[in-house]
């Protein structure tokens, strides 16, 4: 008799453990502004969202924009944003950058560059 009871209570159970998934997954996607329609594009559109919302992640830095503040440049470059300031105001290291106002644009290009070929004693 046991084992009559045994396979509806494990459906039941199973059902409920995929409800509460799906309950789980849906609130995470709408929480992030991604909730997938029901529509192709609608879902086309959410996994872009989705895509997008991993490269803008601080916690796991994707270098895609060909620009980069201070912050952003020393991280890319690996160094601290008081060293890059350093190599900024060295007149000998070449690093390439526009100052507008106070602000330092750095183009990940001309970086990539100056990587190549720069020799530059950091301290």
């Amino acid at each position: 008799m046991l084992k009559d009871k045994a396979l509806p209570f494990s459906i039941f159970c199973l059902s409920i453990s995929i409800i509460i998934s799906a309950v789980i997954i849906a609130n995470g996607m709408r929480s992030n502004g991604d909730y997938v329609g029901t529509g192709l594009s609608d879902m086309s559109q959410g996994l872009s969202n989705i895509v997008n919302n991993m490269y803008n992640n601080n916690d796991n830095v994707v270098y895609t924009r060909n620009t980069y503040d201070l912050s952003t440049a020393s991280s890319y470059l690996g160094i601290e944003e008081s060293k890059l300031l350093d190599l900024v105001n060295e007149k000998d290291s070449g690093i390439p950058y526009i100052k507008i106002g106070n602000d330092y644009i750095f183009s990940k290009g001309a970086l990539d560059k100056w990587l190549e070929t720069a020799r530059v004693e950091i301290k």
